[in-house]
């Protein structure tokens, strides 16, 4: 896999400024990336090489004696850690910390605190739209604190749908489904297996999937005909979280897990006391560079070509979701992590996506 350029010139100005003479906090970082897009085959070889690309960029020199460092989390041992500890990515008093905003008469969204091992604040997101049926279906779950089930009252309370935004956003599922158990589960197939194997974290239930997404019907919105007659739907699985991406047409607004984030994440830290956040800058301002859709979005630009599209294999498969989605006619982006997009949403999806949009750098 080459990522020989997947630097930008906005991570390596900061890689310069930062941390030259702390390589140690470099393979912290990369595995922190690799932690979190868990699934790609190709991301052991992938997350070593972007180690020694940002030590070489400082130093003009091999990383090779960070790599076993970064192998600490690579494979089944990481996966079993990863959902091991659920209660360390979630906030402890989500009730204090949770925003709940309006986007549409039909879209409330529910902003959280959520940091990738207390080290990178990327926010979380769950998003509560409600089907021209009336029918709600709620799009990667957040803790359901009784501020979000008024809200869910308000919007009628009949939850039909509990949707997984890909193969990591599934945390809150069970919580959901004890509390609306005729709600359907629906999200990629090997989701429902990989919760299955896990005994160890009473948030996450083994609840049946009611309709899972694959490569053979990536584009079936055929979970219900209510649910087809107000969504569109690609599954990215070419992606290594396995997105499921949705279309609401009524509002023109698209949803999605980890396609794209739209950091720094200020709405879903909003209520956070300053003196509780995070005090790890280095490794945000790395993250944010690769995952900000600010200015010509260079970092994110070369992240999503050069790793996301390229982790599975199939960056042309990749470049097909894409370019469908981008023939959706959507003008807001409610992303999990970072700020919604408002009104220009297909704008920065294509400065984003440009790339994939054309097939070629």
């Amino acid at each position: 896999m080459n990522i020989n350029r997947l630097p930008s010139k906005t991570l390596r100005t900061t890689l310069d400024s930062t941390i030259i003479a702390r390589p140690s906090r470099h393979a912290s970082f990369v595995s922190q990336i690799s932690r979190y897009y868990s699934s790609g085959s190709h991301l052991t070889s992938a997350k070593n090489e972007y180690t020694n690309i940002l030590h070489s960029r400082v130093h003009g020199r091999s990383a090779s004696h960070l790599q076993p460092r970064a192998r600490l989390v690579s494979g089944h041992k990481q996966q079993h850690r990863y959902l091991a500890m659920s209660s360390k990515l979630i906030p402890s008093n989500p009730a204090d910390v949770a925003v709940i905003r309006t986007i549409t008469p039909n879209i409330v969204t529910v902003s959280v605190p959520f940091s990738r091992m207390g080290l990178i604040r990327i926010g979380g997101r769950g998003t509560i739209i409600r089907l021209t049926s009336g029918t709600l279906a709620v799009f990667s779950p957040v803790a359901l604190i009784p501020s979000v089930q008024a809200k869910v009252a308000e919007l009628g309370g009949n939850v039909g749908y509990l949707i997984a935004g890909d193969m990591e956003h599934h945390i809150f599922l069970s919580e959901w489904a004890r509390a609306y158990p005729s709600a359907k589960i629906v999200g990629p197939k090997g989701l429902q297996e990989k919760r299955a194997k896990v005994h160890n974290d009473p948030k996450i239930g083994h609840e049946p999937f009611a309709f899972e997404w694959d490569a053979r019907n990536k584009q079936s919105n055929a979970v219900s005909d209510e649910f087809a007659a107000d969504f569109e739907v690609e599954f990215v699985d070419a992606h290594p979280n396995k997105e499921v991406v949705l279309f609401y047409k009524p509002d023109r607004v698209l949803v999605q897990a980890d396609l794209m984030f739209n950091l720094p994440a200020i709405e879903q830290y909003s209520k956070v006391p300053e003196a509780e956040k995070s005090s790890h800058g280095l490794l945000n301002r790395l993250f944010e560079s690769i995952s900000s859709t600010g200015g010509e979005a260079k970092g994110i630009k070369r992240f999503s070509w050069y790793f996301l599209s390229n982790a599975n294999g199939d960056r042309a498969g990749f470049n097909k979701s894409v370019q469908r989605i981008d023939s959706w006619d959507f003008e807001t982006i409610i992303p999990c992590h970072g700020e919604t997009i408002v009104g220009n949403g297909k704008e920065i999806f294509r400065k984003v996506f440009e790339w994939h949009l054309k097939g070629h750098k």
